[in-house]
């Protein structure tokens, strides 16, 4: 075990059943508990090396702080606000005791100006009026701490050397504190922040998540006047699931979708969604692309061949149907607590048209793809079809070229 990871098992004690809301502020606290550990241990063998019998109580007293410190994450059970108070209560206590017998000139109590910040980073902004409590408690107790113990108690060490060393070292100590746990709580928030991003990213567009984490209120509507949207669909899926069973069924699908994916990605195509057993993806959006009938194509037939690949693993017979369409579409985020990205438009309804009339193993399309496709697919007309919303309507199939899905692929990116 590397040393990185075992400090991070120690700063994640007993955060493992912790409330989510609550996780964040109780690594934080983990992180106080270990500064206030090292230094009031380091304080306790600096009184301990001077060996004056009148500073003995003073050790004891800063491991009795150290203790209480180590005993912070019993307290997580109960939620980040409990290890602050815990946290909060056990300095108070034990360094207005230290004050009382060293005096106000030995700064001890400076550490205690900390637990605004301190107090902020565990307990966050949710719970702003208890940190501005404690923030005033501690202001108060310095103060009156001060008027009350002036003077060291009477046959204790007082070298003005001895309490320039506890003054300097109560500055560094409240200096760490600060440092420490402002810097961890900022650290874990963009890990946060960074798990938010990298979750949005796997359900939108990188171009999407961008401006909804620059601005979540924004409203993204916008309009793609030439896109391709494809569509696939496993051919007589309910018998197929039923033949496998659940457990099978759902693992063949995340396989498959999992390699459309990654196909999407690689020629260039954005995913929308999956519904049930279908695919939805559109070349052209979220930006615009030169040739998105051609990636649409790749990824159709790619889409094609990798499902008769997965079903040979299965030992079943998977075979898809695909619906290619182009034209104008509006492309959007629908929501505000849970984000989907959608598209609409003639051509997403038309591609399900497509799709639902097509032959497997085939890209079933219109007669405009056809003529810009021409030149680079086989294509055979299929006739016409009365197409609901659409009327009469050329259909073309697109038949798996004899260059191969993988030449296919690098003609779309070439035009990328």
């Amino acid at each position: 075990m590397s040393w990185t990871s075992a400090v991070r098992g120690l700063l994640e004690v007993g955060a493992s059943n912790a409330a989510e809301d609550d996780r964040e502020g109780i690594l934080v606290a983990n992180v106080a508990a270990c500064v206030i550990v090292v230094t009031t241990t380091g304080f306790a063998l600096i009184y301990a090396l001077h060996g004056e019998p009148s500073l003995v109580p003073l050790v004891y007293a800063n491991l009795a702080l150290a203790a209480a410190a180590a005993l912070t994450p019993l307290f997580h059970r109960f939620g980040r606000v409990a290890s602050g108070l815990w946290e909060f209560g056990i300095c108070v206590v034990i360094l207005v005791w230290i004050a009382s017998y060293v005096g106000r000139d030995s700064g001890v109590l400076l550490t205690l100006l900390g637990a605004t910040p301190v107090a902020f980073a565990i307990l966050g902004f949710q719970n702003v009026a208890l940190v501005a409590v404690l923030s005033a408690t501690a202001t108060i107790t310095v103060i009156a701490a001060s008027i009350a113990f002036p003077e060291a108690r009477s046959g204790v060490y007082d070298a003005s050397g001895f309490l320039q060393l506890i003054y300097s070292s109560s500055i560094v100590t409240l200096t760490l504190m600060c440092f420490a746990t402002i810097y961890y709580a900022f650290h874990l928030a963009r890990e946060a922040q960074g798990r938010l991003a990298r979750l949005m990213a796997s359900i939108m567009p990188d171009e999407i998540v961008a401006r909804l984490l620059r601005n979540e209120r924004e409203t993204i509507i916008d309009e793609f006047e030439h896109a391709t949207v494809v569509l696939t669909d496993i051919v007589q899926f309910v018998s197929l699931s039923n033949s496998l069973g659940p457990e099978r069924t759902v693992s063949l699908l995340n396989e498959l979708f999992s390699e459309f994916d990654r196909l999407a990605a690689a020629v260039g195509v954005e995913k929308i969604k999956t519904i049930g057993d279908a695919y939805l993806a559109v070349a052209g959006v979220p930006a615009r692309h030169p040739a998105p009938e051609k990636a649409a194509a790749a990824f159709g037939f790619g889409a094609i061949a990798a499902a008769r690949e997965i079903g040979e693993r299965y030992d079943v017979v998977l075979r898809l149907r695909a619906g290619m369409a182009s034209g104008s579409v509006t492309a959007g985020v629908l929501g505000r607590t849970k984000y989907a990205y959608d598209v609409w438009g003639a051509p997403v309804n038309l591609a399900a048209r497509l799709e639902a009339i097509g032959k497997p193993g085939c890209i079933t399309t219109t007669a405009e793809i056809r003529r810009r496709l021409n030149e680079h697919f086989q294509f055979e007309c299929s006739g016409h079809e009365d197409i609901k919303g659409f009327g009469l309507t050329e259909i073309w199939t697109m038949q798996l070229p004899s260059a191969g899905t993988n030449e296919v692929g690098n003609l779309a990116k070439a035009d990328m």
